[in-house]
């Protein structure tokens, strides 16, 4: 019984930390806005400040505000919502384009949701689901930045970062004009909000802002962050077929090639996080009869060495040869995310494209890919 309050006091007290950096961020901006409008409101020798500075002022608020509250009261999408399974996937898949398997060859599928996981999907262990097109937890919002959800957060970065240097640009016009032109704060007492607000304006605006370009080079490069540093690598059409190849080769014996269709089926030609290795959520399993032997002789010893930087090799050459899969072009990527109309652009109004169960690959992967196969067969033959 003990134990049992024990956790639902843990868990009350961890969901009040989460809304901690919400509270801040209100009262944070909150505070700015209102120094702003009472600069504005103030009669002062900067000619620009009055009834407009605060109105842009308001409206830069209110957008980030806006911005802010549907990025974090969003769903971001999860791969339990729809298109999931409530047992093992013994059966055949629904319908949707995959490119990316398990390290396997197996359908990629969460145990802990029960469900498939999609292309550029993962499992987060915070909000304890599978979130579609993930790019990151981020605890200011108390949630994932997801596919439903990342236009709103990209919009809260950037009216974030022009409120800020907006910010910035009032109150450090009112402090040169009123405190460093003039001498009449000198024995007097000076509105200290003005001065801490052109301080904290600046600093948070050049964080936020390198911040927020970073998100937009990764919007515009079709990128997540995870996929970002993650350093994905990416696996070979034909890489499974020369490991075997190796192998027969160096224990002597003629294993017969698979087809070049059903391999390319077989391991879907790439690989993401949670490929190349065990995601949380998914398990590895290794091939049927690819069990070591407690003993092993040194050839084999050797054999086994020799293998592993093998297929470093393969991963690193394939990796420089591969781009990215789902890069469409900046201009494509970024209307995935921001929506095709540009009425809604500007404005935190869920209107990305996609399912986040099908994606379409870039032509240049596709090309990439197709050469780095030809190349294959040409060093197999």
């Amino acid at each position: 019984m003990s134990r049992r309050w024990a956790r639902k006091v843990e868990r009350c007290c961890c969901t009040f930390a989460t809304y901690i950096p919400l509270f801040f961020v209100y009262s944070l901006t909150t505070w700015a806005v209102w120094v702003d409008v009472t600069i504005g409101s103030a009669p002062s020798k900067a000619t620009w400040l009055g009834t407009g500075s605060s109105t842009l002022a308001v409206l830069l608020y209110g957008l980030l505000n806006w911005s802010y509250t549907t990025a974090v009261f969003t769903n971001p999408g999860s791969t339990t919502n729809d298109n999931g399974y409530s047992t093992l996937p013994t059966e055949a898949p629904p319908p949707a384009t995959s490119f990316t398997v398990k390290a396997n060859g197996e359908i990629r599928f969460c145990k802990k949701c029960q469900a498939r996981k999609p292309d550029r999907a993962h499992h987060c262990s915070t909000c304890r689901r599978c979130v579609l097109k993930m790019d990151h937890h981020c605890p200011w919002l108390a949630t994932c930045i997801g596919l439903k959800n990342h236009k709103a957060f990209l919009l809260f970065l950037i009216y974030t970062t022009l409120f800020c240097f907006y910010s910035f640009f009032v109150s450090g016009s009112w402090v040169y004009v009123e405190v460093i032109n003039n001498t009449t704060y000198v024995e007097t007492l000076m509105p200290i909000n003005y001065v801490i607000l052109s301080v904290m304006a600046g600093i948070i605006g050049i964080v936020v802002g390198a911040f927020t370009g970073w998100h937009i080079m990764l919007a515009s490069r079709g990128q997540t962050t995870i996929e970002c540093l993650e350093k994905t690598r990416y696996l070979s059409p034909l890489k499974k077929q020369m490991q075997n190849q190796f192998v027969a080769q160096h224990n002597g014996e003629g294993v017969p090639l698979p087809a070049y269709g059903q391999q390319l089926l077989d391991i879907h030609a790439n690989a993401l996080p949670g490929i190349t290795r065990p995601e949380e959520g998914e398990e590895f399993r290794g091939h049927p009869g690819a069990s070591r032997p407690v003993h092993q002789s040194y050839e084999e010893m050797e054999r086994d060495r020799a293998k592993k930087r093998y297929e470093e090799y393969l991963d690193e050459q394939d990796s420089e040869k591969l781009p990215n899969a789902f890069d469409l072009g900046a201009k494509r990527n970024l209307l995935h995310l921001f929506g095709p109309k540009p009425l809604f652009w500007f404005v935190p109004v869920c209107n990305t494209t996609g399912d986040g169960w099908s994606w379409e690959p870039s032509p240049k992967w596709i090309a990439a890919r197709e050469n780095l196969a030809r190349e294959r067969e040409e060093q197999r033959a």
